[in-house]
């Protein structure tokens, strides 16, 4: 189904068993209408008030050219014994992002329905009936790790963004704060969300029950 797909290149740090890829990839099973609310085309009407409301979570111009944000960040395997993710890899700022900065967007392929892989643990909830999954073609983004066992909380977060001048809706990774800055070389955590480990029957502690 993907055999037309063509690999970006892939960054230092990179796991060779992953497809580099540094735009979204829509499953010819997405229904035209429900793609065209996500990636409408140019002079095309926008989409009503409510389903922006529901399914966006901030609005801006935003530069994120795969050659701009991929020089925010950097792969690293991961080697420290206490780190609960010895042995995989880890993505790290590759230099000073600033308080609610856009610092890439999630790629991978945009599934509809149930058609995501459900054993990988790539997939985000991307709109109605849509995900990304990044378990087997993504870019830099996949490789952010949960906090739990690191920091004492998510430095980023996953958010849809609507550019405003393409009106296109996409998953980014956002600088958490709006007051702090991530310094370079800092491990970029966020959470995966109660829902994430549930299904994988981990049971976490101290877990606030406002967290999806």
């Amino acid at each position: 189904m993907y055999r037309d797909i063509k690999p970006a290149e892939a960054p230092s740090g990179w796991t060779p068993d992953v497809v580099c890829i540094d735009r979204l990839v829509w499953s010819p099973k997405i229904p035209a209408e429900l793609k065209s609310m996500f990636m409408p085309k140019p002079g095309a009407l926008e989409p009503p008030a409510t389903f922006i409301n529901e399914n966006v979570n901030v609005v801006g111009t935003y530069n994120n050219s795969p050659k701009v944000t991929r020089k925010n960040v950097k792969i690293k395997r991961i080697t420290d014994p206490k780190h609960p993710c010895c042995g995989a890899y880890g993505l790290y700022a590759a230099q000073t992002l600033a308080p609610k900065q856009l610092i890439i967007d999630y790629i991978g392929i945009v599934e509809y329905r149930d058609q995501y892989d459900p054993k990988s643990d790539y997939v985000l909830r991307f709109g109605p009936d849509l995900s990304i999954d990044a378990g087997r073609y993504g870019n830099e983004a996949r490789f952010c790790n949960d906090f739990r066992g690191i920091g004492e909380k998510p430095n980023v977060c996953f958010l849809n963004y609507q550019d405003e001048r393409t009106k296109a809706i996409r998953v980014g990774i956002f600088v958490q704060s709006t007051k702090e800055k991530i310094k370079k070389g800092d491990e970029l955590l966020v959470t995966y969300g109660k829902s994430f480990w549930t299904k994988r029957g981990v049971q976490l502690k101290n877990q606030s029950n406002t967290e999806p």
